[in-house]
Order: structure tokens, then sequence, then C-alpha cells
């Protein structure tokens, strides 16, 4: 169940719809982008929303591609190193790598946080060039 949540979630990510990237998650939802020298601060779910949103309005197409994925039962998590893949608006291809720390309910059904350690250096390039 829980990677059938998590498979989920990146659906959403590719999905580039607000509707389906927050149907698995719960209600107290949080979401935190680190390195903390990025200085995002985390995010509830209201503020994840806005925050998605955002996002997804610089991209066309958008991929959150899964290359390996480690499940811990015992601590209902689950760790995902992905490639993400895109095309802006603009035309411009877009690539990028993070490892997502996913914590879910105990029945594995909903996502409780979402940990997202992303590459510094696209992280600043995305906020120097695509700022919507």
């Amino acid at each position: 169940t829980r990677l059938l949540t998590v498979s989920s979630l990146l659906r959403g990510y590719s999905s580039l719809s607000l509707p389906t990237l927050l149907a698995p998650l719960a209600d107290d939802f949080t979401h935190r982008v680190l390195p903390s020298s990025l200085h995002v601060p985390p995010h509830d779910l209201d503020a994840f929303v806005a925050h998605a949103r955002s996002m997804f309005s610089i991209f066309r197409e958008f991929e959150m591609i899964p290359v390996e994925v480690f499940e811990d039962a015992e601590q209902d998590a689950v760790v995902v190193f992905a490639k993400m893949e895109g095309t802006t608006k603009e035309g411009e291809k877009w690539e990028n790598e993070c490892v997502m720390l996913v914590r879910l309910t105990g029945d594995g059904e909903g996502v409780k946080e979402v940990v997202e350690f992303v590459d510094s250096k696209k992280a600043g390039e995305m906020r120097g060039r695509f700022r919507p």
C-alpha cells in the first residue's frame, strides 16, 4: 500500500494537476525542501498548494521518474531517488534530481510529510530564471 501511495504522489507531480497531486495527501500534510541553505520555509497543506501551483505554472510538460525506491515498513516511510524532466512553457528543457523522504499515515494510504532534498544549483537556477 505504501508503495502504491507514493506512486500516486509521483504521478500527481507528473500530471501538473493540483487535484491529482493533492489526492493522496493527508489533512495534516507538511512539505520541506532541503538543504536548509536554500531558505525555503516549510509548507503546511495550504502553503504547499500555493507552492505547487507556482511550480506547475512554469511547465508545459513534467515527469517525476523514480530511479530507486526504498520502503521502511516499521517507520511508515518510503525514500525515493527521482529524476525530474520537463519542458517549460517557453520550450526550454529542464532536468533535475531529488531525494524524497515520504512519511505515510499508519494505514499507508495517505502522505503525511515529504522532505525533499534538491539539487541546490538547479534550485537557484529555477529561482533566477523561471520565477512565475
